[in-house]
């Protein structure tokens, strides 16, 4: 087909169109997705992809997006997913403020450009893209934009799940996660496609003690129990494993490096060479949370007066388990290394291994293709997410779900998401869009 798409257009609308999305304030708590989604619903219509549009209300105010494109043929759709709400950002800390999509020095600025909003344009421009090109869909395609993914989407795509998935029974899902990587691991320009992730194990710990005067320390303080209890913890990181997935995706990022570290990634599951490079793989954040379970304390809660000895202390930690861990040796582990009856250990929220996408589907080689048309050169691998995505709820029912963004990122980029200053180059929703493109092209049409 000959190249008729005018870029700088496309550019364009893709950062104002953006823009707008963000200024929707879609915070999570309380999320008040449904201003979003309604707009959404307007852009689909109005930009002649689909009529047939779907606004579900799980909660109040929270709105979740169902559009679907059909097509000639009576095939499995490809559902293409991402999320409305965003995480908090205080707007003192920030160059442009968090909800003003202010568009400056070549990027799109506000929470959302990374993590998800921005997927959910590109896929959108897109389709409108090949609409317009006078492509005709043989695989139908379900576009979904859903609220609560960033607390758990008990009000979003587990809702969704629950409610319509024999409505829905997608061929492939494609959803957040992964995307092209520079400077991560090394220089080598680097694409992963995420197959799986981790589990979800949100824990608290509650220390009961003795309350009384702060002025006569005794041995029965609950906040000394707790802290004693985590510091036995988090002293003793869970040990290294290397994953299936993570050994492939080692052995692509291996490649581009030198002898020894290209011999030594290539054989980690060797025991005597995990040792050997243990310490070094621990030294580096993204990889030791791929190859082992991961405990990070996130809350803390005791006390009410600088003077009393409180009864009662708590702690939150968020841990993520390998696929193949199970859950109830992980609690057996914490409770031996807490070793004291004062404290108990209660689960506030925990997820199923995810199961694995394979990658011998048209999904994982149409994206490949994708990438090798864009990126010429690039490395290629699946990867394991080590947090978690709406993907999981797919997955653990035996749908093939893939996390991609269709970008190109580097660790000043990755910092952002979730972090002050968040931001997209007019650059990556170009390339978004053009990748986004091929795939839906060659997958649908």
């Amino acid at each position: 087909m000959p190249e008729t798409v005018d870029w700088n257009q496309v550019r364009d609308d893709a950062a104002a169109t953006l823009s707008r999305y963000i200024q929707f304030d879609t915070t999570n708590p309380p999320g008040r997705e449904l201003p979003a989604a309604e707009w959404l619903g307007d852009q689909l219509t109005r930009r002649g992809i689909t009529d047939d549009v779907t606004i579900y209300e799980p909660a109040p105010g929270r709105g979740l997006l169902v559009a679907r494109i059909p097509g000639t043929e009576p095939l499995k759709p490809l559902l293409v997913n991402h999320h409305i709400d965003v995480v908090a950002a205080d707007p003192t800390q920030w160059s442009y403020p968090p909800f003003s999509g202010a568009i400056a020095e070549g990027f799109v600025w506000g929470r959302g450009t990374l993590d998800t909003k921005n997927l959910g344009i590109v896929l959108m421009l897109a389709l409108e893209l090949l609409i317009k090109e006078g492509v005709r869909f043989r695989r139908p395609i379900v576009f979904l934009a859903v609220p609560d993914e960033e607390t758990g989407g008990s009000e979003g795509m587990r809702w969704l799940v629950d409610q319509h998935l024999a409505d829905l029974d997608p061929e492939w899902v494609w959803d957040e996660g992964s995307g092209g990587f520079t400077g991560i691991f090394g220089d080598r320009l680097l694409f992963g496609v995420a197959v799986a992730e981790k589990q979800i194990q949100h824990l608290r710990l509650v220390a009961a003690g003795e309350p009384g005067h702060g002025s006569i320390p005794h041995g029965g303080n609950a906040n000394v129990t707790l802290l004693n209890a985590l510091e036995r913890i988090l002293s003793t990181p869970r040990p290294l494993h290397v994953h299936p997935i993570v050994a492939e995706m080692l052995r692509v990022v291996a490649q581009g490096q030198s002898f020894p570290r290209s011999w030594l990634l290539r054989h980690l599951s060797n025991p005597l060479v995990m040792r050997l490079a243990g310490r070094q793989l621990a030294a580096h954040r993204l990889l030791s949370a791929m190859l082992r379970d991961t405990i990070s304390l996130t809350v803390l809660r005791a006390g009410y007066k600088v003077n009393v000895i409180p009864e009662r202390a708590e702690a939150e930690i968020d841990c993520r388990l390998l696929p193949d861990t199970p859950a109830d040796e992980f609690h057996r582990w914490l409770r031996e290394r807490i070793a004291d009856e004062r404290v108990q250990l209660e689960v506030t929220e925990s997820s199923p291994p995810s199961g694995v996408a394979s990658l011998d589907t048209a999904f994982y080689r149409v994206v490949t293709q994708a990438i090798e048309r864009h990126a010429p050169g690039a490395g290629i691998f699946p990867l394991l997410m080590p947090g978690g995505t709406d993907g999981r709820y797919f997955r653990q029912r035996g749908y093939p779900a893939y996390g991609f963004g269709p970008m190109i990122l580097g660790p000043d980029d990755l910092a952002r998401a979730h972090g002050i200053d968040e931001r997209i180059s007019l650059d990556n929703l170009e390339l978004g869009v053009q990748i986004a493109r091929d795939i839906i092209r060659d997958l649908c049409a």
